[in-house]
């Protein structure tokens, strides 16, 4: 079943925090041109891109990496992570309190809240380019 454009943008965003935070990552400094370079590179070599046609359209049509990639935030209807970009970084919370990414099924609410049906391997992956890239 396909889902709708907000949940595909909804879900990039989510999957990436996950990514990251399994990364060992809960902020990045805010550099817009870094993270908007660093997240399209990602992007063009994720093998799940194909799921989400809403964001490879919102990126080609010109929408920067770091609003694709930080659009989950507290107000939206994100499950599991959200974003928060009022500072000078990029921080990632998660919705319940007492949320652990070393907590099992923690992690399992978290994939199964994020649509998209993308293995925890494939949002590691994800965030693990970005890291890469972000971090040259």
């Amino acid at each position: 079943m396909a889902i709708t454009p907000t949940r595909q943008r909804n879900a990039i965003s989510e999957g990436i925090a996950l990514g990251l935070v399994l990364c060992g990552r809960t902020s990045l400094p805010f550099d817009k041109v870094r993270v908007d370079l660093a997240f399209a590179g990602a992007w063009r070599r994720w093998d799940y891109r194909g799921r989400f046609p809403q964001v490879n359209t919102d990126l080609s049509k010109g929408l920067d990496g770091v609003w694709v990639m930080t659009r989950a935030t507290e107000r939206k209807q994100a499950w599991a992570l959200f974003w928060d970009t009022s500072g000078g970084e990029l921080s990632i919370y998660s919705r319940q309190s007492d949320w652990d990414p070393e907590d099992t099924s923690d992690l399992e609410f978290a994939l199964e809240v994020i649509d998209g049906d993308v293995p925890l391997e494939g949002w590691v992956s994800l965030a693990q380019e970005f890291l890469h890239r972000l971090e040259r």
